[in-house]
């Protein structure tokens, strides 16, 4: 059976949103969508600690599957370990019978013990599942994204930083003179020793260096500052930009006098500077989905999307992916059924990117993002697509359209 993935592109007027439809042929695993989250008692722990938090709690369960919930972790779309014993006795889509309206579960195990191993590092989920006597599980579920890095596992979200700079000797210098700049980076409240990324060194707009942080700190030297008084900053580059936000310095002012002795001669130099492009711009308006059959599953890769961002305001932006149903016909394939796993790649610029997590496509998902402070430059993303074919529908072609937008 051939599975055929056609793109077609366009624009979204008004809000600086480029969009990009593709046609899937077919679809992937079956994985359920979200009720909501789970809201965790805390933000971050160890794999190891018992509980893995003191409770987890979320809205009612929808009616008719209130018989019974069950608080549970595992990598995105599944298995999922119990971390808990599961509720029994009704009334979980009742919000009059719930404390606060909402079920709260206690957990009474780690998150190793949970799993019977220690659990990889990435991205895991917390989910909530809701349960009808005759039914069986919802088909969706509440759930909060955790990532687990060695021993701890946290919630996914990115700290507030501040970047300050110190630069050595004071200005008036001479021109040639070796001025060393001295960034420090905190965040609101992780350790020097946890920050991770680089720093851009600028002169205006101009970069003049950069240097990784270590401890908190990133130095630059050099003897290359023109004359003139200008603004010196700098700018953190976080490595991971789910653990920690960018952040820049306060510019300071400084003075570069010439040589003693030089006779010098200002001249204005005006350059007038347009904005460049803001594009996405998909590889091929096909792929290929491979080894489908009816109950199995099809995999393949989504076409590398291109993104070019030299607007020269370096706001970020974000690639996010929507598909419809599957159909042929009268018969159809819910969008939930594929997945992807998203790569990113920065090809040139300043600037840096993040891949999205790997979801189902049952709603609209992340398949990049740059954020602000650091989203200049020319990027590519790109996602291994996975299907899961229902055993009861028709062999044949399948389709559905992805639209990929960029805002």
């Amino acid at each position: 059976m051939n599975k055929r993935v056609l793109a077609r592109a366009g624009s979204l007027l008004g809000a600086l949103a480029l969009s990009t439809g593709v046609l899937v042929g077919i679809a992937a695993p079956a994985q359920a969508a979200s009720l909501g989250e789970v809201e965790i008692s805390q933000s971050s722990g160890l794999v190891t600690d018992t509980p893995i938090f003191a409770s987890g709690s979320s809205a009612p369960c929808p009616q008719g599957y209130g018989e019974n919930a069950n608080l549970r972790v595992g990598r995105p779309g599944g298995p999922y370990s119990n971390l808990a014993p599961v509720l029994g006795g009704g009334g979980f889509d009742d919000p009059g019978e719930l404390p606060d309206g909402k079920i709260t579960v206690n957990p009474n195990r780690s998150f190793q013990t949970a799993l019977g191993a220690a659990p990889g590092n990435g991205e895991w989920w917390v989910v909530m599942e809701c349960y009808s006597l005759t039914e069986g599980r919802h088909t969706d579920e509440f759930r909060t994204s955790i990532v687990v890095s060695g021993n701890t596992w946290r919630i996914p979200i990115a700290e507030n930083t501040t970047t300050s700079l110190a630069v050595n000797p004071a200005s008036p210098v001479e021109q040639g003179t070796e001025v060393t700049l001295t960034a420090t980076v905190a965040a609101e409240t992780s350790p020097a020793s946890a920050i991770a990324g680089t720093v851009e060194f600028r002169r205006g707009a101009s970069v003049l260096g950069t240097a990784p942080v270590t401890d908190g700190t990133a130095t630059f030297s050099t003897t290359a500052l023109p004359v003139g008084t200008f603004g010196l900053s700098a700018a953190f580059v976080p490595a991971d930009a789910t653990a920690f936000k960018a952040s820049t310095s306060t510019a300071v002012s400084y003075q570069v006098t010439a040589t003693a002795g030089a006779i010098t001669a200002p001249v204005e130099i005006i350059a007038d500077v347009a904005p460049g492009a803001f594009t996405l711009v998909v590889a091929s308006p096909a792929a290929e989905l491979a080894g489908g059959t009816v109950g199995g599953t099809a995999a393949g890769s989504l076409p590398t999307a291109t993104v070019t961002d030299l607007r020269g305001t370096n706001v970020g932006w974000d690639v996010t992916g929507q598909l419809e149903d599957f159909t042929l016909g009268t018969d159809t394939i819910p969008n939930s059924n594929l997945s992807w796993t998203p790569a990113a790649a920065k090809t040139g610029g300043s600037g840096a990117v993040t891949a999205g997590a790997a979801a189902d496509l049952g709603e609209a998902r992340t398949l990049c993002s740059a954020v602000s402070g650091s989203s200049a430059g020319e990027f590519t993303c790109d996602a291994g697509l996975s299907l899961t074919i229902p055993d009861n529908v028709p062999p044949g072609e399948y389709t559905a359209t992805l639209t990929l937008t960029l805002a």
